[in-house]
């Protein structure tokens, strides 16, 4: 497994774009989608991979396993930080703990991902893959969503034009 790759650098940069924390955030919270399958739909867009599947079992089980059980002691963790500082050092550890998890998981998605068919990048597979991942979650694609989902859409398309290496 690869930790460092070509998706981990695009999940770091991407996920700091104005507006995108904020709306991945949201998709996760109102609509129970993962972040990192988020990023993997649009960095393989980017690339042109049309990704039938956003799901790996393998990266599945990671991140039932370890990342959301980290998540979740993270959160009691930044509960009690409200109560002392003495919290904080606690705090920032476990972030980091969750973000070497999240690496893993990308590392995971990563091989999936250089299986897929490969065609010219395109906001279309861009939108293609989101939507298959929509529908693997059973999240009605309505205005909500195309709503939520346009921050992505956006900042994603922009890297066809600038980043993307041929």
């Amino acid at each position: 497994m690869q930790l460092k790759n070509d998706l981990w650098d695009f999940a770091l940069n991407f996920y700091q774009q104005p507006g995108i924390e904020q709306s991945c955030l949201e998709l996760q919270n109102e609509f129970g989608l993962s972040i990192n399958r988020l990023i993997f739909a649009c960095w393989g867009g980017i690339q042109g991979y049309v990704l039938e599947s956003i799901t790996c079992n393998e990266a599945d089980h990671w991140q039932q396993e370890m990342t959301h059980p980290l998540r979740g002691i993270r959160y009691k963790v930044r509960e009690r930080k409200q109560q002392g500082a003495e919290y904080d050092a606690c705090y920032q550890k476990l972030r980091q703990a969750e973000l070497a998890c999240e690496q893993v998981e990308l590392a995971l998605l990563y091989q999936q991902g250089l299986q897929a068919a490969q065609m010219q990048p395109s906001i279309e597979i861009i939108e293609e893959n989101l939507h298959s991942y929509l529908k693997s979650q059973k999240v009605p694609i309505d205005k909500d969503i195309l709503g939520a989902l346009k921050p992505l859409l956006r900042a994603a398309n922009s890297y066809l034009g600038t980043n993307h290496k041929e």
